[in-house]
């Protein structure tokens, strides 16, 4: 019997295929963008500083 996935587990996938059809989307159109991997101390980090600039 197979397990339904979890929330969090759903929007980890959603979030894999949308990476992967952007950049191939992108690609497509002659762009090339890198995939950027923050561990969750740096993406807090730095959601922290772009609210700092922007909440002045």
């Amino acid at each position: 019997m197979k397990q339904k996935l979890t929330d969090k587990q759903k929007a980890a996938l959603w979030s894999q295929y949308h990476n992967a059809n952007f950049q191939a989307s992108s690609r497509l159109e002659g762009d090339e963008i890198e995939q950027v991997n923050l561990a969750p101390q740096e993406v807090a980090e730095r959601l922290r500083a772009l609210r700092r600039h922007y909440e002045r």
